[in-house]
């Protein structure tokens, strides 16, 4: 395309000729101001220029001479100009404005895209963007969620972040997810560059202190004291009995806790084993008494019960007790119940770490020790339905160690009674008192 340079009037303009190929007449007066020439003949007022500090020179169309006069066409183009000079990329704007109206300026509207996105580009599981919507989104945030994000103040996010105290990691988590919404805004041109008030919080160090997650459970003092109130002979706790077997299975097979709260009857095969589903290949744990003594007890709470189809494949092992539809997700209530008189409150990865230690004690080999943890070592190949390198009747052997150490560090204490707790955890009339 050729360029001609001209000093643009609107006599200049009613005399252009058309020409085979378009062509560009540039402005003497107004640098980076341009007219394009169609050969269908319309005539288009365009800005051509770089965003300051660099980067490919940016074309933005105003319109045409069919709406626009020339005095609102060199307006248009400096305040592009101004833009540019700013570092903001025009094009980009007009597409975010597109996306305000489309979306709406509240937070609730803007988080949602913000998520959508997010899935899209494969940055957030299904898992963890339906845990953004219906916990930090619905339920953390919520009186923030009908404001205008241009309204939210950094005085309006302090004194919410306030109000959860009671909360501190949730608050945490929360204020997180706000100030990434807000960059997010920003990128889309819907609030100032400089305007993320969540993130002032942080810099004037107004946040929560962080909870310690390398703590773990103190074999002597702590843990009989956790397996005691696991047993609750007296049902002191009140902690329903479905939740009970969920916390003790964790603490001993040294699961996460997304494995055994998403476990499902299907994963269990005639006694022997667990399937898990990894991402390349599938970690089979063995199933001994004491595992097979929490299955079985899940047997006895559902069996019988009306509209429940008993151990269908797709059924969850640990139904929540207020919503047997779904599966239990938050332990967080119950463990604070079991931390009474233990100065910290425990957590679920607690008991991952406390199963290791444990298999310390025990004494088992470093390759059975990461196959029971799940833990993928370079010189470890995970066992398989059609792998021989470790049989789980070997896992099982070492899994009973562990279980064995268990039982030395919470013997029953009462003389003449040689049954390990776990005799005492399962027996029928305790357990009536807990469903």
């Amino acid at each position: 395309m050729t360029v001609e340079k001209e000093n643009i009037t609107p006599e200049l303009i009613g005399s252009l000729e058309l020409k085979e190929q378009p062509y560009f007449i540039r402005s003497m007066n107004y640098p980076g101001f341009r007219i394009k020439v169609n050969p269908k003949g319309r005539i288009s007022f365009i800005t051509y220029g770089r965003i300051h500090f660099g980067g490919n020179p940016r074309t933005i169309t105003h319109g045409t001479t069919k709406t626009l006069s020339l005095d609102e066409a060199i307006s248009k183009h400096i305040q592009c100009i101004r833009l540019l000079e700013q570092g903001k990329d025009p094009n980009l704007m007009k597409k975010s404005k597109n996306k305000q109206y489309s979306i709406g300026l509240n937070l609730e509207t803007i988080a949602m895209q913000f998520i959508f996105d997010k899935e899209q580009k494969s940055e957030y599981s299904k898992n963890y963007a339906d845990q953004c919507k219906t916990y930090l989104l619905k339920n953390k945030l919520q009186p923030l969620l009908t404001k205008n994000i241009n309204q939210i103040s950094t005085e309006l996010i302090t004194e919410w972040y306030k109000s959860l105290e009671a909360t501190p990691t949730a608050a945490n988590n929360a204020l997180q997810f706000l100030s990434s919404v807000f960059s997010y805004a920003q990128t889309l041109n819907l609030i100032d560059t400089n305007s993320n008030p969540a993130s002032i919080i942080r810099k004037l160090n107004l946040t929560y202190p962080t909870i310690r997650r390398d703590r773990q459970i103190d074999l002597e003092s702590e843990l009989p004291k956790i397996l005691y109130r696991l047993w609750d002979p007296m049902n002191t706790h009140t902690v329903n009995r479905v939740t009970r077997n969920a916390i003790y299975l964790l603490l001993i097979s040294g699961l996460k806790k997304s494995d055994v709260l998403n476990l499902k009857w299907g994963q269990i095969s005639n006694k022997k084993f667990i399937k898990f589903k990894r991402r390349n290949n599938i970690q089979v744990y063995p199933i001994n008494e004491y595992i097979q003594d929490v299955l079985d007890d899940m047997e006895k709470i559902y069996k019988g019960k009306k509209g429940f189809n008993f151990k269908k494949a797709e059924d969850w092992v640990f139904r929540s007790p207020k919503n047997p539809s779904k599966n239990i997700n938050n332990l967080r209530k119950t463990l604070n119940i079991y931390s009474t008189d233990i100065d910290w409150v425990i957590y679920p990865e607690t008991f991952r770490k406390t199963f290791a230690k444990v298999a310390d004690l025990a004494g088992i080999s470093r390759t059975h020790f990461y196959s029971l943890l799940g833990i993928k070592k370079p010189n470890y190949t995970y066992e398989s339905i059609g792998s021989n390198n470790i049989h789980y009747n070997d896992l099982k052997k070492s899994l009973n160690k562990i279980h064995q150490a268990f039982d030395k560090l919470c013997p029953m204490q009462l003389p003449g009674i040689d049954q390990p707790l776990r005799h005492f955890m399962f027996n029928n009339n305790s357990n009536k008192r807990m469903l």
